[in-house]
Order: structure tokens, then sequence, then C-alpha cells
């Protein structure tokens, strides 16, 4: 898609425009991997410094792994080793600090993408929520609100909402911003955190979702405050 010809639309074409989109992914789909609701995304932090061509990326029966680099935000830089697990009873018990599990539990409509095609971003952010919020009213939040309004509504993207199921922020919730390519992702935002012209105007068709009586009442801090853009290596 070529993203400079496109133009602000009014809510009612940008449907229109986002099932095109569609249409475009589903031609290019390919069979495998393909990320799906109940899979795990297990992440391995590369120690600090280690050559990204010195890893050792190898699947392991019906799991995929996958080499992502840190290219903007919290952990720029760092090497990742991320492995997709088919069923969370296949996870194994092991953890360590440098060890991340991700429940999906909810991707919009089916995913028919690669996401795991070099140069693809995975934007993981972590979702700061306030002490006193309910962790169960704000899954429901996430599959009644957030994820139909979100998931699918940008060209060339993709949200993934995730439960955290080990390391320090286990029980919360994270989500990962799938864009095919680090051109999309600077077109949409030319630096970390500021947004383009074309960007908001997008935005404006879910800017609502912000707002005190839906999201703005469970965030102890904005849904960007932490997170790092991944660039997938190979």
């Amino acid at each position: 898609m070529d993203l400079c010809n496109l133009s602000p639309l009014r809510p009612g074409a940008i449907l229109v425009l986002g099932l095109f989109a569609t249409s475009l992914l589903a031609q290019s789909a390919e069979p495998s991997p393909r990320l799906r609701d109940g899979m795990v995304i297990s992440m391995q932090f590369l120690p600090e410094n280690a050559p990204l061509s010195d890893a050792d990326v190898q699947a392991k029966g019906d799991r995929t792994a996958s080499l992502l680099r840190g290219e903007r935000g919290r952990y720029e830089g760092r090497g990742v080793m991320l492995t997709l697990v088919p069923e969370q009873t296949e996870l194994t018990t092991t953890e360590g600090e440098d060890r991340q599990d991700y429940l999906i539990i909810d991707s919009g409509d089916p995913i028919t993408r690669n996401w795991l095609q070099p140069g693809a971003i995975w934007g993981f952010h972590t979702i700061l929520l306030m002490d006193s919020i309910n962790r169960s009213d704000f899954e429901t939040f996430i599959h009644r609100y957030w994820s139909p309004t979100r998931s699918d509504a940008l060209p060339d993207s993709k949200l993934i909402f995730l439960k955290n199921l080990s390391g320090p922020d286990k029980g919360e919730f994270s989500y990962i911003w799938l864009i095919d390519s680090e051109e999309t992702r600077d077109y949409y935002f030319p630096e970390a955190k500021v947004p383009s012209k074309m960007y908001t105007e997008f935005e404006k068709g879910w800017n609502w979702i912000y707002d005190p009586e839906y999201l703005g009442k469970y965030l102890a801090a904005p849904e960007d405050e932490l997170f790092t853009d991944f660039v997938v290596v190979r």
C-alpha cells in the first residue's frame, strides 16, 4: 500500500479502507507462523552487547523462534529471542529475570499475515493500571471496547492484547503493536511518541476510547509510557 497517497477520510470511509487493507493482507498471507488467541509469546532477553550474529535461532517441534532487536524505546539495542508456543499448557515452568511470557488474549480479526517477516516492527507496550483496578474487569474492557476499536483500525498494522504470565508484571497486561515495516512506522511516528499529521487524522476515529469513562478510568500512566519497538532480524 502506498501510504504517501493516503488522505484523511470521513469515519465511514476509513472503515472501507480498513476492509481493503485486510483484503490485501489476505492475498499475501503465508500459512505459518500465524498468531492467534490462546498462543503464548515467550521473550528471552539476550545478554547486553551480545552480537546478534551469535544468537542461535532454532525452532523446536511446532514452536517458532525469531530474533528481534530493540530499535526504539526502553530496550533500544537489546536483542531478544522470541518464541511462539502454540498452547499455554506446553509452556515450560522455568522462569528467569531475562524471560517473560505472554498469553494472547485478544487479537481482533483472525490473523492471516506472517508478522515475523524480517523488517516487521513488534512494538511492546506495558499497560500501567491503577492499583485499585479489578484486573478481571479490565480484561473485560479489552474484549468489549479496546480490541474491537483498535486491533484492526490502522492500515498495515495490528494490535494484539496480552496477559503477562511470568516476570515482575505477572497478572498484568500489555499489548503488541505490529507494523509491517520501519518505513510504515516512521510514516505514522517520525519520532518516538511524536505522531505524524496523517496518524492524528486516523486517530480521530478511536480517540473516544481514552475518555475518562472508558480507558481513562483504568490507567495509572499513558499507554505509551513504557514501550520498545523491536524489529524482526530473522
